[in-house]
């Protein structure tokens, strides 16, 4: 042992980040008796929700089918508000989680990994900070999910404008003046698809910067009665079955008939139905070959471009917002209130980045190839390096010294999502082939307790070491790629893809099976673990 490990803290386990997934990652752990510490970059948990608290930040799952399952007392000790729950909401959900159980005293805060590198000799990780403390684990699980390190757009200059400017997922914690500002919006993504229509009828003018416009889908919003929370709270087991049978983890599942097989009346009349319906409705309870059949696409897309050509009252403006590069649901689409008619505003500006790019950043603003734009804030809504983004911000290494970030130059390599070949003992929880476009907490509970299982496994049979095999993890691979190849998805320039950045080679971040077919491939593969390999002391 080092003498760097014989002064650090010994745990069993590491967790890294106290969001949704970190936070119950911890406490199934936690429950097999192990010491576990969990190390969380921000001054508080909740991850996605302690970041991200731009205006109109909010959910686009419905909140009783976002929040843990596993506890009826939460369920019974916790009332949701609204249907799509707002930030504010959220971190406070998640603060009343960890006071609940109680989790504070195992969470390091203010704490950012910078490195973790495994030591073949001790068979154990050690996690350097930012602020040069050490940590040492037997295992540990990377929690930090997809959608966690902000994309920052090559602006020259954007350090010599005189004004603020904020990215929508490093927001403030003190209020943001926007009251009578100029305020530039680039971004027209989920993120600034909620923000823009919340801050539109402050400012004094908002210059909205789009380079490829989004299908949204209205969240149809409302806030609940005591009746309501009531229901919920009487049919919560009910609503946990049916969010962990349906594909996605929703409580929104596709129809058996395809888009082409009614008539035209009929298609109509369901797109005018899920249209009023809450959240994912129109994506994920529509037709079942809305994502493998263009044709039937086509027949929701065109539905929605009227619905936006209807709803904005310029049609030059309507034809910018209605997207000719991908169809409906070819990307996660984002939900929005009031959004389109945001632009209906005469304090509302929407700029095309593909006529008019950004050439760069001024002292007073913004210059454009065709002007010089004036702000006092610019707001960067510009997403995420998403899926392998969060991990490879940390320097892992794992046997032999080999870099993760080598390992997955040409896009994730994983098994099931959880483990990677050669980096024994490292977990991961919605991360890379994995985490999903669907609703996150439902896979990533599948998740961790499939690792909790599995450390159960090694604790009662002496085993100190687990490794993922090549030959598994090339079958999972090729697998996770195969859920989406033969899918509308793989047509799409995506986050899912990593398309948005910039000297990213393309490959598919996630994975797109159903929630059915990995929750059977997580039993299959924890019932022998023939795939795995394990070393005792």
């Amino acid at each position: 042992m080092t003498s760097t490990q014989s002064t650090a803290p010994q745990f069993d386990a590491i967790v890294i980040g106290a969001g949704v997934n970190g936070l119950y990652t911890l406490y199934r752990l936690r429950e097999l008796g192990l010491s576990v510490r969990t190390l969380e970059a921000g001054a508080g948990v909740g991850g996605t929700w302690y970041w991200n608290r731009y205006p109109g930040a909010r959910l686009d799952s419905e909140s009783y089918s976002y929040g843990y399952f596993f506890s009826e007392e939460i369920q019974q000790e916790w009332s949701w508000s609204e249907e799509f729950a707002g930030q504010p909401e959220l971190e406070r959900y998640f603060n009343f989680v960890a006071d609940r159980l109680q989790l504070r005293p195992d969470i390091e805060l203010n704490t950012r990994v910078a490195s973790a590198h495994y030591d073949a000799e001790t068979a154990s990780w050690t996690l350097r900070t930012t602020d040069g403390r050490t940590f040492t684990a037997r295992f540990v699980v990377f929690a930090t999910g997809i959608l966690s390190r902000p994309l920052f757009p090559e602006i020259t200059g954007l350090d010599e404008f005189s004004g603020a400017y904020h990215h929508t997922a490093l927001w403030p914690h003190e209020p943001v003046e926007l009251a009578g500002k100029r305020v530039a919006v680039i971004g027209t993504g989920a993120s600034g698809v909620q923000l823009i229509p919340s801050i539109a009828d402050q400012v004094e003018h908002l210059t909205v910067f789009q380079r490829t416009p989004n299908w949204c889908a209205p969240s149809n919003n409302f806030h609940f009665s005591a009746e309501r929370v009531a229901d919920l709270k009487s049919r919560w087991r009910e609503i946990r079955d049916t969010c962990r049978e349906t594909p996605g983890g929703f409580i929104h599942s596709p129809r058996d008939e395809s888009a082409l097989d009614v008539s035209a009346d009929e298609r109509q009349a369901l797109y005018e139905k899920l249209w009023n319906a809450t959240g994912l409705a129109l994506s994920h309870s529509n037709f079942r070959d809305l994502l493998t059949n263009r044709e039937a696409n086509d027949t929701v897309s065109s539905f929605i471009a009227e619905k936006i050509r209807t709803r904005v009252h310029n049609p030059d403006v309507a034809d910018q917002l209605i997207p000719k590069d991908h169809g409906f649901a070819m990307k996660r689409p984002p939900l929005e209130t009031n959004y389109y008619e945001a632009y209906n505003r005469d304090n509302v500006e929407l700029i095309s980045l593909d006529k008019e790019p950004i050439v760069r950043a001024t002292e007073q603003g913004l210059e454009t190839t065709r002007r010089n734009l004036d702000f006092d804030v610019i707001i960067l809504a510009t997403g995420f390096h998403a899926g392998t983004g969060p991990m490879l911000k940390v320097d892992i290494t794992g046997e032999d010294g080999a870099a993760l970030q080598d390992y997955w130059a040409d896009g994730p390599r994983t098994l099931l999502g959880v483990l990677v070949v050669g980096f024994p003992n490292m977990f991961i929880v919605s991360g890379p082939q994995g985490g999903t476009a669907g609703n996150i907490p439902r896979f990533g509970e599948l998740q961790a307790n499939w690792i909790v299982e599995c450390v159960r496994h090694m604790k009662e049979r002496g085993y100190q070491k687990i490794e993922a095999t090549p030959e598994a993890e090339e079958a999972w691979v090729e697998h996770a790629i195969g859920t989406v190849e033969k899918t509308l998805l793989s047509q799409a320039n995506s986050w899912y893809f990593g398309s948005n950045v910039p000297g990213k080679k393309r490959a598919f971040q996630l994975y797109a099976g159903s929630q059915s077919t990995y929750r059977s491939r997580l039993d299959e593969a924890g019932r022998e673990y023939q795939d795995f390999k394990f070393t005792s002391e």
